[in-house]
């Protein structure tokens, strides 16, 4: 059986109950596979990316492996890549949505879509213009999230790790990576001097033992956007990120990848 997340946000967490660590999030549209069942508890896992957890039933609905593959049909669906609100058939009030929802069988004329049995309508445009270049997309999906929070285990521009802010924009960028940095540093191509990079292109740093524990988005003018206390530009070189309101380097660069095209 499959399951999809009908709700916003749906907390991915490690153990069965709220109390217990979110180490994720869904976001409205996304799909698992159900691994058991616990209670009011479901154990996931997450199609995007692979990750396991637990969400509250209450937060999905559980679909078959006949709905699952009309989901998935090329064409289906789109991505947000912004904030908006879209109202359900029949509701009085608006559920609002995030980047990187999944919204199926859209209709830009009537601002309808849908989510299996059940039909949306939104009154704004959540999706950016296909016309637009790789780095205006890139600039305009990090605008909801500039001053977000950090969150451990967010995904949202209500609060956001490191990790799951560079996740969510490659997803709308049209890339599947993983969850966390010490497996996103594993994709792409290797660029070895600053001067080099692009905008779009990943930094890691690692601490003393050399693990990697945070990642941003290189941007131009040797600038980096990332989550550290909340959504930032900091400035980057080789030594790593140098924050000017702490006069101070804050992470120490381990390696810069590239995966857009």
């Amino acid at each position: 059986m499959f399951g999809i997340v009908n709700q916003s946000l749906a907390s991915l967490r490690a153990e069965p109950f709220e109390r217990s660590e979110m180490t994720s999030q869904l976001i409205f549209g996304e799909t698992f596979s159900i691994l058991e069942k616990h209670k009011e508890w479901i154990r996931v896992n997450v199609l995007h990316d692979n990750y396991e957890g637990w969400i509250d039933k209450k937060l999905c609905e559980v679909i078959d492996e006949e709905q699952m593959n009309l989901l998935t049909l090329e064409g289906a669906s789109m991505l947000a890549t912004c904030l908006f609100s879209t109202t359900k058939k029949g509701c009085e009030y608006p559920i609002k949505l995030c980047p990187g929802s999944v919204l199926y069988n859209f209709d830009k004329t009537l601002g309808t879509h849908s989510l299996v049995n059940e039909t949306y309508k939104t009154y704004s445009t959540p999706c950016a213009n296909e016309n637009d270049s790789q780095v205006d997309i890139l600039l305009d999906t990090l605008k909801p999230f500039m001053n977000a929070p950090y969150l451990w285990g967010g995904r949202s521009p209500y609060g956001v790790d490191c990790s799951g802010l560079v996740q969510v924009v490659y997803k709308i960028m049209g890339y599947k990576i993983p969850r966390d940095a010490s497996q996103q540093v594993l994709y792409g191509n290797t660029i070895d001097f600053i001067n080099l990079t692009a905008p779009g292109d990943l930094a890691f740093f690692d601490d003393i033992e050399g693990n990697i524990v945070h990642v941003g988005i290189i941007l131009q003018g040797n600038k980096i956007v990332h989550s550290s206390g909340y959504v930032k530009i900091d400035l980057l070189d080789q030594q790593g990120i140098y924050s000017a309101s702490e006069k101070r380097y804050t992470h120490t660069l381990r390696v810069i990848k590239r995966l857009l095209s």
